[in-house]
């Protein structure tokens, strides 16, 4: 599988399965709509009052899952995750997301946290054969 591949499957799914590490070092996993990729990184957004934040900040370590269940395929991306200030992408974001307008009521954009992803292993895997590699 190629990246191009990868990016095509990350935004059929749309929503992968974030892992995070807690405070108490048990692991966190929750659906994440995280599809959006720009450059060599991908990007989603949470409210910044959310327990992910914390953790983010205190182990920026992440990996997300996203599965097709009905082809036994799977995509693993695992890498750090970075809170994006950049005010053009942090805008770009947002119009190409209007779903982030929707649910930040008014006077709550304080609340937009847009994070990026760079990948530091991307894998694939589909039916029972073991996950390989694919290049990013």
């Amino acid at each position: 599988m190629t990246r191009e591949e990868v990016v095509k499957f990350i935004q059929e799914v749309r929503f992968g399965c974030l892992a995070t590490v807690a405070a108490d070092k048990t692991p966190r996993v929750r659906p994440v709509a995280i599809y959006q990729v720009y450059g060599d990184e991908l990007y989603f957004f949470t409210f910044s009052i959310t327990r992910k934040v914390a953790e983010i900040e205190a182990h920026p370590q992440v990996e997300v899952v996203w599965s097709k269940m009905a082809e036994s395929a799977q995509v693993r991306i695992r890498g750090q995750a970075t809170v994006v200030e950049d005010q053009a992408m942090r805008q770009r974001f947002r119009e190409d997301n209007p779903m982030v307008s929707e649910l930040l009521p008014s006077g709550a954009e304080h609340l937009f946290r847009l994070y990026s992803i760079r990948p530091e292993t991307v894998e694939m895997a589909v039916g029972l054969v073991p996950y390989t590699g694919v290049a990013w």
